[in-house]
């Protein structure tokens, strides 16, 4: 007879004086709803895409003679290498110098507030490290990016993703020290037309150098 009832009736009894007990009902005979699904799908959800650098800000207070010992110049942005970049990180670690983290980019940003703030699907294009480990740019990015954005597409390459080490001295001056990580390596392959076309709008960026010059 349970398999004809509409509900479960549950009953939790308490030895509270003037309480009535409480009663929980649970459907037991409604089919399941569908769980949303994470992944945008083009044909049937409204969403907007991007392409983009994927790059984590970080945020650290230093002192003029941490900018010295890594020839960093002061007031400026400054292209390093992902070798220097990841000795700068340590070093910001190892001191308890950083103050916040940050997935950064124009259009990754742009992304990732339309869908805290429309509580809707984003596609993010471009590419992320394949082997993620704790602490690592790429994990502080996803660590700092809505759910709602999806990733599917983003291309698996190795080694890290971008960092812009928005580095402050005590006169309040902030100098920059920005790796570009594995940009470069996407291909056409993880730009998909059908997620593009399907998209409500569009989004891209254009950098203005690379590591070579």
């Amino acid at each position: 007879m349970l398999n004809s009832l509409y509900y479960f009736i549950h009953e939790h009894r308490y030895e509270v004086s003037g309480q009535r007990k409480l009663k929980h009902y649970f459907p037991v005979s409604q089919p399941k709803p569908a769980l949303p699904k994470s992944e945008v799908r083009p044909d049937k959800d409204t969403y907007i895409v991007g392409l983009d650098e994927t790059i984590v800000d970080v945020v650290a207070n230093v002192s003029d003679q941490f900018l010295n010992t890594f020839s960093i110049q002061k007031g400026l942005s400054n292209l390093v290498d992902a070798d220097t970049a990841s000795a700068i990180y340590d070093e910001l670690t190892a001191q308890n110098s950083i103050s916040d983290h940050f997935a950064g980019g124009t259009i990754g940003n742009t992304i990732h507030n339309y869908s805290v703030l429309a509580d809707d699907k984003s596609v993010l294009l471009g590419v992320m490290s394949a082997n993620i480990t704790l602490g690592s740019p790429a994990y502080h990015y996803i660590c700092h990016t809505s759910s709602k954005v999806d990733m599917n597409h983003l291309q698996g390459v190795a080694g890290d993703i971008g960092r812009g080490i928005a580095l402050i001295t005590p006169d309040g001056e902030r100098t920059f020290a920005i790796a570009l990580g594995t940009w470069t390596s996407l291909n056409t392959e993880h730009i998909p037309e059908n997620i593009i076309a399907g998209a409500a709008a569009p989004g891209n960026l254009c950098l203005p150098f690379t590591p070579s010059g």
